[in-house]
């Protein structure tokens, strides 16, 4: 009996894709958060920053535990590499620890609109097993 266990467990991937039906483990991406970037009016030069930026651009998600305000901060980049603001705290103390457990975290732009004297980003957040 403890050998066809092992053997199972040795194989179970390759049992599982013969079920048509059967959904193969981390096989999709997980959507996890949609929200508004948080400090987008205290970056300088934010229109020029994000004039490449789009609805469906995608945007980097960077680890900022150093940010002496937030020890669970998390960085959203353009695709240039420029800071576009935060990922709201409500939101940032999952994803950290996500991608500090290595997760794979993509975020993409699903809103852009200039309000009054700040830009207004939402994005969409996703984890991917890999």
């Amino acid at each position: 009996m403890a050998n066809e266990l092992a053997t199972v467990e040795e194989n179970w991937l390759e049992l599982a894709g013969k079920f048509k039906d059967l959904p193969m483990p981390f096989e999709k991406t997980v959507f996890l958060a949609e929200c508004h970037l948080a400090g987008t009016a205290e970056i300088d030069d934010m229109l020029v920053k994000t004039q490449d930026v789009e609805q469906g651009s995608p945007i980097a998600l960077k680890r900022t535990a150093a940010d002496a305000q937030d020890e669970k901060a998390v960085a959203a980049l353009t695709a240039c590499g420029a800071l576009v603001g935060y990922v709201p705290r409500r939101y940032a103390a999952v994803m950290a620890r996500l991608m500090d457990a290595g997760k794979a975290l993509s975020a993409k732009v699903t809103k852009k609109t200039l309000e009054c004297h700040w830009l207004d980003l939402a994005i969409s957040i996703d984890m991917k097993e890999v």
